[in-house]
């Protein structure tokens, strides 16, 4: 395999991870996912996995203890999207248990041994007689309660809730770009809204919000609350 091969390959399957990634994510948060603290509340090393070894504390290159001294309320949100590894682990040990069970089955079934259930149709894993897996706590459950308004609105673009039909404008998501406070005074720039000309940088940014994995949210006005800003 030649190595532009093999890029394109490697390429190809890290999309395809991230993009499968992405749509859990908007499974379980809808349009307030804050994608990139999704992906490192939910990164192996952080949460303590390696393979099927689980050392319950970060390894490797993990980032989150510098995180937490230099960039606090990333730090926060990676926190509220971690994934609750225990009910991971109770989830895969009670599939692994029904693969077992259904395999035990199917081999005293073509052995013919006393007790087996001979030709009958096998319970499904779905059959409501089989016991269902028991919610395990997620010890994280109070933290991720109380941080869930500073993580769904903090850091987000400053932009009022739009109107039904209302489209981005410079005015409504750049506005303040010319509004200043000085000697405890709000000044305003005298700003021709007939004839101001966005540049291309502004425009780029303003377009951008309508592809952001928070798109929803923004919307919404999330970012507005002025109290998650200080």
């Amino acid at each position: 395999m030649t190595a532009e091969t093999k890029f394109n390959k490697d390429g190809y399957t890290h999309r395809t991870n991230l993009y499968d990634h992405q749509l859990a994510g908007k499974a379980d948060y809808g349009g307030s996912l804050n994608f990139s603290a999704y992906r490192q509340g939910r990164d192996r090393q952080y949460l303590g996995v390696n393979g099927r070894n689980y050392y319950a504390k970060p390894w490797g290159n993990d980032s989150s203890n510098v995180q937490a001294v230099l960039n606090g309320p990333a730090y926060w949100k990676r926190v509220y999207y971690r994934e609750n590894i225990a009910a991971r682990f109770a989830e895969e040990d009670a599939q692994a248990a029904a693969k077992k069970r259904l395999r035990d089955e199917a081999e005293a079934n073509m052995s013919g041994s006393p007790g087996s259930s001979g030709g009958g149709m096998r319970k499904s894993q779905s059959d409501p007689g089989l016991a269902p897996i028991e919610p395990v706590k997620d010890n994280y459950a109070h933290i991720k309660e109380t941080m869930k308004p500073y993580v769904e609105k903090q850091g987000k673009p400053r932009i009022r809730a739009m109107q039904p039909g209302e489209r981005f404008t410079f005015f409504n998501t750049l506005g303040n770009k010319y509004h200043m406070k000085a000697g405890g005074k709000n000044m305003a720039w005298n700003v021709s809204t007939e004839t101001h000309r966005s540049s291309k940088n502004e425009l780029n940014w303003i377009l951008s919000n309508y592809f952001r994995t928070d798109t929803q949210a923004i919307l919404n006005g999330a970012g507005g609350d002025e109290s998650m800003n200080h």
